[in-house]
């Protein structure tokens, strides 16, 4: 009778896992990676830390010609902790750093979270209005920003402001050219306190250390305002830390003495958490770069020489587009980590074969995220067989799609909204309760869910297809019209360079498609041109997803952070539509 039972047990055990496994198809491709894992019990400053006690002589921060091994960089981390304490900096207040990707900027986030404060990251080129309300919105008191800022930040109301210059890392060389170019910036009114002397405020040997739990906020950022108006998340120290530890099992060229090109901006959730934290956190090496010179993107690849590449595809588009730099000029570059944006299977394709061209064998992993989610909550798989999809989800994540309208979880192969459970979900937005109970749900199965606003579908094996932003699709006489696949066809044609699809407004249909097209080089804008775009586009489109205008120019209006600007397009077209 024991045997019995204990067969039956087995029975019942291997039923639950299998519907288990059914309710997740993705995890047949996890193969050796664990789908839960431990975190890291802990700060950002404390995952760090415990990495510079493991690697202190690998190189942590490359900037320009200077490099910071894990040993200093960590002693400048803990001497501008103290430079914090002096100026009475205490826990849970905000310190707004407003800087572009350069040491002092990293050292600073660290040690504010060393503190147990929190970082306020702000674009480095906003207006003061835009800085002031966001210093406001958090009772920040306290602002960091650089000589290149202050003429534009020199009146902003704060207790304490710090400048640091750019050159305040380079080498002697370096440092006095961009000086000499710069004097007319480096003048400051009595109350700026210099980097020079806050530092020094540093030199006084002290526990500065306050513990931090998990849940509690390390960082707030800003959402990017390309759909709607920017709101301020605010990330945990867990939020960044699981990236982290996700990261070490999801992509295998995540490994201590590795580098990374840290050029995607601190104040984006891809570039703090991905390009910065990811890396310090795991051993690698962070090539900071201040600014990106787009059109110089692949003589940075071949100079900088990184292991990983982090993009966006609008990147990877200048890129395939730029001239050939030379047959090994990419030979050091072992993934590309693509994400921020949707990376057609065109532009991939031809991205692989440029970067074969230049002597890379590398890969392109995708990766699919939101700065409400610390930007990585899926990435692409080299098992996963399917095209154009966005991975599978990362371990302890869980991510379904639902009927935009509420609750309803749709079957495989269905479009609706992507929503995601983890450990990597935003605690909310700052002061904006509203919008916090939009974007975080808590569903009838008693999790909370973070609606993306993002548009996709689960096929049957558990892989995720993105199909456009839920504010991007176009309703067209009650048929859904998703702006990115007609893109995906439009791109294909043999005069297109790229394309972005909007709505326009109409007077029966309610909305129809428009396309806004740059041509490939070469190519004359024409009616004849016009007119064969138009009949592909016929001949390749369901009827009702043609395109009704077409409209050409030399490039696309991008953000801060080089993604495509759909909201510009779409406010332009719709105020030429007002016009006509």
């Amino acid at each position: 009778m024991g045997k019995v039972n204990d067969y039956i047990t087995k029975v019942v055990n291997k039923l639950n896992e299998y519907k288990y496994n059914a309710s997740k198809p993705w995890l047949q491709y996890y193969d050796r990676m664990p789908e839960h894992l431990d975190y890291y019990n802990g700060s950002i400053y404390d995952m760090v830390y415990d990495a510079a006690l493991q690697y202190p002589n690998n190189i942590a921060l490359e900037f320009f010609n200077t490099r910071i091994t894990y040993k200093d960089f960590i002693a400048h981390v803990d001497r501008v902790a103290v430079a914090l304490k002096k100026i009475d900096v205490i826990e849970n207040e905000c310190v707004t750093i407003c800087m572009p990707n350069m040491p002092e900027a990293i050292y600073t986030i660290y040690a504010v979270n060393k503190i147990g404060a929190i970082c306020n990251i702000l674009h480095p080129m906003l207006s003061a209005e835009e800085v002031a309300k966001a210093m406001a919105a958090t009772n920040s008191t306290v602002l960091f920003t650089t000589d290149v800022s202050y003429p534009t930040l020199k009146d902003i109301a704060a207790d304490h402001l710090i400048v640091c210059e750019v050159s305040m890392s380079m080498n002697v060389v370096l440092k006095t050219a961009y000086n000499l170019k710069n004097k007319n910036n480096l003048r400051y009114e009595d109350r700026v306190l210099v980097w020079k002397d806050f530092i020094k405020k540093g030199s006084v040997v002290m526990d500065t250390h306050v513990s931090r739990s998990q849940r509690s906020p390390a960082v707030i950022i800003y959402s990017g305002g390309t759909t709607g108006k920017s709101k301020g998340i605010i990330l945990s120290n867990l939020n960044f830390n699981c990236i982290a530890t996700q990261c070490e099992v999801v992509c295998k060229e995540a490994r201590p003495g590795n580098s990374i090109l840290s050029a995607l901006p601190i104040f984006h959730g891809f570039g703090l958490c991905v390009c910065i934290h990811v890396p310090l956190a795991l051993g690698l090496k962070c090539i900071l770069i201040p600014k990106i010179d787009t059109t110089k993107i692949p003589q940075l690849i071949k100079s900088k020489k990184p292991n990983l590449l982090p993009v966006i595809p609008s990147m990877l588009n200048i890129i395939v587009n730029s001239p050939f730099p030379g047959e090994n000029a990419f030979q050091s570059v072992k993934v590309i980590l693509s994400g921020g944006d949707y990376l057609s299977d065109k532009l991939s394709s031809e991205v692989i074969s440029y970067f074969r061209r230049c002597g890379s064998a590398a890969h392109i992993q995708i990766g699919y995220g939101m700065s409400e989610a610390t930007a990585f909550v899926s990435a692409t798989n080299e098992s996963v067989r399917s095209v154009d999809n966005i991975g599978i989800p990362n371990p302890d994540t869980d991510i379904r799609i639902f009927d935009p309208a509420g609750e309803t979880e749709c079957e495989y192969g269905t479009v609706g909204e992507i929503c995601v459970n983890g450990p990597s979900v935003m605690l909310g937005y700052i002061n904006n309760d509203e919008e916090t109970a939009i974007a975080l749900r808590t569903h009838r199965d008693g999790k909370v869910w973070l609606h993306t606003g993002d548009l996709g579908y689960m096929d049957s094996n558990g892989v995720l297809h993105y199909t456009s932003r839920l504010k991007r699709m176009i309703i067209s006489n009650g048929y859904n019209i998703y702006p990115v696949e007609l893109e995906e066809v439009i791109n294909k044609c043999k005069y297109v360079a790229t394309s972005v699809v909007v709505g326009i407004r109409h007077k029966i249909k309610q909305e129809v498609p428009k396309a806004v097209i740059v041509l490939k080089k070469g190519v004359e804008q024409s009616a004849e041109i016009e007119k064969e775009i138009r009949e592909y586009c016929k001949k390749n489109l369901a009827r009702n997803a043609v395109p009704q205008e077409f409209e050409f120019r030399a490039s696309l209006p991008v953000t801060k952070i080089c993604k495509i600007n759909y909201r510009k397009l779409q406010e332009d077209s719709e105020k030429q539509s007002a016009e006509k």
